[in-house]
């Protein structure tokens, strides 16, 4: 469903926590999740921290940097299911920075047509999520044949 409300035009805003495995590290290895939950990088497709580096080297112009558009906020690590935090940090946004919401959404706006699946006749217009996978797994492929980087 998030993916559907970033079509939309709405800012996704997630709760950051320290992911499984990571000794309670918010800030380089965040889960968007529950606490101990996954990294945020292998949750959401084409995230630029997983993908620009080995072994998943991937182009960056294939990459999405979500930060630069998703709004995150620390999580509760007393009670999970406390969204005060999030509630804070958006209302902070409104009132104090809505500069920083619209350079988010003018974000969003470049990044989201590669997160959705093209629909109907002029699918193959637009660069959407089946495209830059099998653009993504073309390249992985010559990788591995040729061992250089498209």
């Amino acid at each position: 469903r998030i993916f559907d409300a970033m079509a939309h035009g709405c800012l996704p805003v997630f709760m950051s926590w320290p992911a499984a495995g990571t000794e309670g590290d918010w800030e380089n290895s965040p889960s968007w999740y529950t606490p101990s939950s996954v990294q945020a990088k292998y949750n959401y497709p084409f995230f630029a921290d997983l993908y620009t580096r080995d072994p998943f080297y991937v182009e960056e112009e294939n990459t999405i940097d979500y930060e630069s558009f998703a709004v995150v906020t620390h999580g509760n690590s007393s009670d999970a299911k406390n969204f005060l935090p999030m509630i804070e940090k958006m209302d902070t946004l409104i009132r104090l920075a809505p500069d920083e919401i619209r350079r988010r959404q003018l974000a969003l706006k470049e990044n989201v047509i590669p997160l959705i699946y093209g629909l109907g006749e002029d699918a193959h217009r637009y660069d959407d999520a089946f495209s830059r996978t099998m653009r993504i797994l073309e390249a992985y492929v010559h990788r591995v044949v040729t061992g250089r980087v498209v």
